[in-house]
């Protein structure tokens, strides 16, 4: 009796079940472990776990955050930019007393109180109460950015103190500068020795600054 070979056809076939069935058991095993570890599948690195690569939740931020989040907050004094027209440049200048200064960072106000937050993770290295900018707190970050918070009401850190991007660092409160608000801020970023716009640099890794 002759046996009866199978057409290579058909062996092709069995053969890509078999993958597409190992597959599969392979996922949902893998997601099973992902749903038991609670994992944000949406926000995650790969890392080798029993020879198969898993999301795993990443909490690591390397973006420069906006120092508030309420969203009433709006900009009142620009950042003084040399190069800019004249129009801009004269609307970036604080008035004090007899004297106009360029605006080295970027003052915000808002109708009510907010929340200021740390725009990097850092070591606060400065705590300090200015007679014209009132009280204010300076950061140092890496890749040579420091952050400086001038205006505040109250302060909730101390020297020393090693803080999170996005943590509460203080409230919005007044400068002897600008009075057109009880609620302000005024933030400054300076890279590599040299004041910069904040602005430029919010939503932006540290790594990527120039």
């Amino acid at each position: 009796m002759k046996r009866r070979r199978l057409k290579s056809w058909v062996v092709t076939s069995l053969f890509i079940l078999l993958i597409a069935g190992l597959v599969g058991i392979t996922i949902g095993v893998s997601k099973s472990i992902i749903k038991s570890m609670n994992v944000d599948n949406n926000s995650y690195v790969l890392r080798d776990i029993a020879n198969y690569y898993l999301p795993v939740n990443s909490e690591i931020e390397n973006i420069i955050k906006r120092p508030f989040s309420d969203e009433s907050v709006k900009i009142h004094i620009n950042f003084y930019d040399a190069n800019s027209d004249e129009e801009t440049k004269s609307k970036s200048l604080i008035k004090y007393e007899r004297t106009y200064l360029p605006n080295t960072g970027v003052l915000y106000g808002s109708e009510q109180s907010f929340d200021v937050l740390a725009v990097f993770e850092g070591e606060v290295i400065k705590v300090d109460e200015d007679e014209m900018f009132g009280k204010t707190v300076e950061i140092k970050h890496k890749n040579n950015l420091t952050s400086k918070y001038s205006s505040l009401s109250s302060v909730n850190v101390n020297v020393g103190d090693t803080v999170q991007v996005g943590e509460v660092i203080g409230k919005s409160g007044n400068n002897k500068i600008v009075s057109v608000s009880q609620n302000m801020l005024l933030c400054e970023l300076i890279y590599n020795g040299e004041y910069v716009n904040p602005e430029k640099y919010f939503n932006t890794k540290i790594e990527e600054m120039n």
